[in-house]
C-alpha cells in the first residue's frame, strides 16, 4: 500500500494529520496547514476553526515577543498579521484557451530557495547545510513513510502547495542524493502511477530538475491527486498525435525504457527538463535554464506544473486578466532550439 487504500481514506488521513500538526508552538506547521487548507472547500471547512484558534494564540505570542521560529516563517507570519484568515479564498481555476490558470494567494509568501537561482549545470553536489528533507524539524510534516520497490519513500506535505493534494516524495532520503533523476527513481515513478491509480484516481507525479524549477537539491518528486487532465495531455497537440504545435519541446512516452533513454540523454547533455508521470504515459519537457531568459513575474521559477499548461498566480488581477496568447508566448520563451533531441 502507498499511503492509503482508497481516496476516502487518503483524504481522511490528509486532513487528520494536518490537524494533528497544529500547535501554538509551531509557526511553520501553522503556515503549512493554512496553505494546504486553501486548496478546496472541503479542506477549508475542516480546518478553519482550528486554524483561527492557533492564529489568535500565535498573535499573542508575537505581541509578547515570545514567538520562536525560523526567520522565513516569521517573515510569512508578519504578512499574515493584517489578514482575515476567513477571507483568504480557496483556489480558483479557469480555462484560458487551451491553458488553465489558478489563483492561489498563499503562493506569494513562499521563500524562493533554489527556484530563483541561476545555474550553469543541472548537477550540483548535495549540501548538508542547506534545506533538505532530513531536517529534524520536518518530522511532523511527514504524511507517510514506507517501502516501495525496495526503496524507502518519505512522503511530506508541501508547505506551499500548488497542485491538488500536493505531496513531496523523497526517495531514499537518508542517502543524501542531489536532485538528479536516477533510473531507480524513474522506475519508481512509472510504477507508482500505474499501481496507485486505481486506489487514488488521478494520482500522478511531477519532477523538476535543477535549473527547471527545483527548489530543493535533495532527490525528490512531487505527487498529486487530480481528476482532470492537464493541458499538455490534450489530444490536439502534436506530441499526442494532434495537429497543434506545443510552445515547448514535449516528448510523450508510453514505454518506461524509451522514456529513460531520452531522459538519460538530457542528463548527459546537461539539459534542464521537467517530467509529468501519468498512468497513460510519461511527458518529458526539455527547456531552457531558469534565469537564462526574462520571464513574466507570474512564470518565474516555472516548474513541471507550469510547463504542463497550468499557470499559478497569486493575485486576482493577474488571474482575471490572463489570456491564452500571453501564456503561449511566455512558455515559448523557455523553448530550446531544434526539434528533437533523441534519435
Amino acid at each position: 500500500m502507498f499511503i492509503a487504500n482508497d481516496l476516502f481514506q487518503f483524504k481522511k488521513l490528509f486532513v487528520s494529520q494536518l490537524k494533528n500538526m497544529l500547535s501554538d508552538d509551531e509557526l511553520g506547521a501553522f503556515i503549512l496547514v493554512l496553505a494546504n487548507s486553501q486548496q478546496d472547500s472541503f479542506l477549508k471547512n475542516e480546518l478553519d476553526n482550528d486554524l483561527e484558534n492557533i492564529f489568535l494564540s500565535l498573535k499573542d505570542k508575537a505581541a509578547n515577543g515570545a514567538l520562536d521560529a525560523p526567520q522565513d516563517d516569521v517573515d510569512v507570519f508578519d504578512q499574515l498579521l493584517s489578514v482575515d484568515l476567513q477571507g483568504i479564498p480557496v483556489w480558483q481555476s479557469r480555462a484560458v484557451g487551451e491553458w488553465e490558470v489558478t489563483c492561489n494567494s498563499m503562493r506569494r509568501l513562499r521563500p524562493a530557495r533554489s527556484s530563483s537561482q541561476t545555474f550553469d549545470s543541472i548537477r550540483q553536489p548535495f549540501d548538508e547545510n542547506k534545506f533538505h528533507f532530513n531536517k529534524p524539524f520536518l518530522k511532523p510534516e511527514i504524511l507517510w513513510q514506507g517501502e516501495f520497490e525496495n526503496h524507502r519513500l518519505s512522503v511530506l506535505y508541501n508547505k506551499f502547495p500548488f497542485s491538488d493534494y500536493h505531496l513531496l516524495i523523497a526517495v531514499s532520503p537518508h542517502e543524501n542524493n542531489p536532485q538528479v533523476l536516477t533510473r531507480a527513481m524513474h522506475d519508481i515513478n512509472c510504477a507508482l502511477v500505474e499501481d496507485v491509480a486505481d486506489a487514488l484516481p488521478g494520482f500522478g507525479i511531477g519532477f523538476n530538475s535543477l535549473a527547471a524549477g527545483a527548489s530543493v537539491n535533495h532527490l525528490h518528486c512531487q505527487g498529486f491527486v487530480r481528476s482532470q487532465s492537464f493541458p499538455v495531455e490534450s489530444k490536439d497537440w502534436q506530441h499526442n498525435g494532434g495537429d497543434i504545435r506545443y510552445p515547448l519541446l514535449v516528448e510523450r512516452f508510453s514505454d518506461r525504457e524509451a522514456s529513460w533513454e531520452y531522459i538519460d540523454q538530457l542528463l548527459r547533455q546537461d539539459i534542464a527538463f521537467n517530467c509529468l508521470y501519468r498512468r497513460h504515459g510519461c511527458y518529458v519537457i526539455a527547456r531552457r535554464y531558469q534565469g537564462s531568459v526574462q520571464l513574466p513575474e507570474w512564470l518565474s521559477g516555472a516548474g513541471w506544473l507550469d510547463v504542463a499548461g497550468v499557470i499559478t498566480v497569486s493575485d486576482e488581477k493577474t488571474f482575471d486578466e490572463m489570456d491564452a496568447a500571453s501564456v503561449s508566448s511566455a512558455l515559448s520563451l523557455l523553448a530550446l532550439g531544434g526539434t528533437c533531441l533523441h534519435d
